[in-house]
């Protein structure tokens, strides 16, 4: 013996190593190449797996897997953008015969024929994050946008001391949640008549977009002046923009959500406040909701997860803390 394996044995290990790698790596599988495990196969189709958000709710999800002896089998699209990957994945959902759906749609009717589809097909749908413009979907869990929108403006108006010019800054202007969350900002805005909304800008995340609307108001600057940034996403070309033109503490700052960037530019007093959202839950209940529609049982069309503005104040209180830090034991 010279210590060497037989080719043939070899690449037989090889093939093995390379074929449990594919399986064990959450992909849509077929389920006879996976190992089937008797379970119920709940998939999760998030917008992206790129975001402390979309972490969060995944790990919300795989909470719920546990306690609830399922299999969460998790998927998302290149980027929150990549409509048809996530049309795609939804197919597979279908090609595969997994036992529920649970969806964060990209787009609010862009994946309605396919959901369509895996309801044909007895998979039952759950949507999170985000409504769907369909009836399909047997619930929609998240927050109520409007209501969101609404804090932001009630925040605004309170740092501006009820007076000054105000801008909103969105994702897109099709989206039915973003239209939502801008209803509610500007309803908001108009019970507090010596606020004057003076920007309406979307800037798709991309910095430079963002960037435009608060060199606008940089020249209104003789009067008190706020942002509402009524997506995470956006949140940073705002920011970048304000720093570049040394507005910081002078342009006043609502956003939504808590990436770990949203954290730090509250601690740095870029930010005055975020409109938060519980990311877990809408996994936990997302997953909870399709079980219980599995076995028969009645599931609320609605469930709103709660939202919670956090400032320079209240950002340190524990409870807050559980919440803007999710990950930490």
């Amino acid at each position: 013996m010279n210590g060497r394996l037989p080719g043939r044995i070899m690449l037989l290990l090889v093939l093995l190593a390379v074929s449990a790698g594919i399986t064990s790596c959450g992909q849509l599988t077929d389920t006879a190449e996976a190992g089937y495990t008797g379970k119920k196969e709940i998939a999760l189709i998030v917008k992206s797996k790129n975001s402390d958000y979309w972490k969060a709710v995944i790990s919300g999800a795989e909470a719920a897997e546990k306690e609830l002896g399922v299999d969460v089998l998790v998927e998302a699209p290149e980027s929150e953008q990549d409509i048809q990957g996530q049309i795609g994945l939804i197919s597979d959902v279908i090609n595969y015969k997994r036992s529920a759906l649970v969806l964060a749609p990209s787009d609010d009717m862009a994946p309605a024929d396919a959901v369509a589809r895996a309801a044909a097909n007895n998979i039952p749908v759950i949507t999170i994050d985000s409504r769907l413009d369909s009836p399909k979907p047997l619930s929609y869990i998240g927050v109520n946008h409007y209501e969101a929108g609404e804090k932001a403006g009630r925040k605004l108006a309170e740092l501006l001391g009820d007076q000054g010019r105000a801008a909103v800054v969105g994702f897109k202007p099709d989206g039915q949640a973003a239209a939502e969350r801008e209803r509610g900002f500007l309803d908001e805005m108009a019970r507090h008549p010596k606020i004057q909304v003076v920007e309406k800008t979307y800037c798709y995340a991309d910095p430079d977009q963002c960037g435009e609307g608060v060199r606008r108001l940089a020249h209104v600057l003789n009067t008190p002046t706020g942002i509402a940034v009524l997506h995470g996403a956006s949140t940073r070309g705002v920011v970048e923009e304000i720093v570049k033109e040394g507005l910081e503490g002078r342009v006043k700052v609502v956003t939504m959500d808590s990436t770990p960037e949203d954290i730090e530019y509250l601690q740095e007093g870029i930010v005055q406040a975020t409109i938060i959202q519980n990311p877990f839950s809408m996994g936990y209940l997302g997953v909870q909701y399709a079980v219980d529609a599995l076995e028969g049982r009645r599931v609320k069309e609605n469930f709103f997860t709660d939202t919670k503005v956090i400032d320079q104040v209240n950002m340190f209180w524990s409870d807050n803390q559980k919440l803007l830090f999710p990950f930490v034991k």
